[in-house]
């Protein structure tokens, strides 16, 4: 689903609000935001990160200048989630107080100025985005997931949030960079996107526009690879690696360990992701001990 930046709010809204109570939440997140209480101004700015309130930019502009670093970086990912909502005759004032963060010493606050700052004035280069070889397609975070702008139009779609959630961005956490975990295809409409299952095991989503998501789960990898001794430690993780593509394959590299009569055994394994087949094939599969 491809729709405008603030129809997506709302749509978000409508998916996980309680009928009949948003105004009264916004209406009291909003007060909150001037609350002496920092833990009652961090828990307002998290309670509306998906209020479609045009009221949010202008409330939370002056904590941008808080005492907090926690506040100021959710209120620079708030500005910049709200960058289709801010008009052009207050974005100057916008991108002044997130400049003024822009050297904080603390790496997660400087990734959201430097995501705001961006969006904001259009500008996707640096790491907190990742744009495809033809420049229409621009990734980046929001709200755990991968947002991809499509700049013809200044669309956006948030992909996987009308799905059952299973997995989660990679730089979501820690507020990290965007750039590494995105792998476009050099030639195509055509993206992997590196998610994050739990601590131990990862996925891979492939998107293309107009086409249903393309997941790759860590039981996929396992059971393409072939036959292992014993059973699959998921204690021990499922973790890939996505060194790139060639014309038609995404190549993935994947280690994780069996357990057999309490003996380990640890496995590495290459297999690539067809993408006129919609295979996953292995290519070779080691052991490590």
């Amino acid at each position: 689903m491809t729709v405008p930046p603030w129809s997506l709010f709302a749509l978000l809204l409508l998916a996980l609000a309680t009928p009949g109570t948003a105004a009264t939440a916004d209406d009291q997140a909003l007060a909150s935001l001037q609350n002496p209480d920092p833990d009652q101004r961090v828990e307002a700015l998290r309670s509306l990160m998906t209020a479609p309130d045009p009221r949010i930019p202008d409330a939370v502009l002056p904590l941008l200048h808080d005492e907090g670093n926690s506040i100021r970086r959710l209120a620079a990912r708030a500005v910049g989630s709200r960058w289709g909502q801010i008009p052009a005759s207050a974005r100057d004032e916008f991108l002044a107080a997130l400049q003024r963060n822009a050297k904080s010493e603390f790496e997660d606050e400087r990734n959201m100025v430097q995501r705001g700052l961006g969006l904001l004035r259009r500008d996707y280069r640096g790491p907190m985005f990742s744009r495809s070889p033809d420049k229409r397609w621009v990734v980046y975070e929001r709200l755990n997931l991968p947002c991809i702008i499509d700049t013809a139009n200044s669309s956006e779609e948030l992909v996987g949030w009308n799905t059952e959630r299973t997995a989660w961005f990679g730089p979501s956490w820690g507020n990290g960079e965007t750039a590494p975990c995105v792998h476009w295809h050099p030639s195509s409409d055509l993206v992997a996107l590196d998610m994050l299952v739990n601590r131990k095991a990862n996925a891979i989503w492939i998107w293309r526009p107009g086409q249903p998501l393309r997941v790759i789960s860590p039981d996929d990898v396992v059971a393409a690879a072939g036959p292992v001794e014993g059973e699959l430690m998921r204690s021990g993780g499922v973790y890939f690696d996505t060194p790139g593509w060639d014309e038609r394959n995404l190549h993935i590299d994947a280690s994780y360990s069996t357990m057999k009569d309490e003996n380990i055994t640890d496995w590495n394994a290459t297999l690539l992701w067809n993408s006129e087949t919609d295979r996953l094939t292995a290519v070779a599969q080691t052991k490590v001990n």
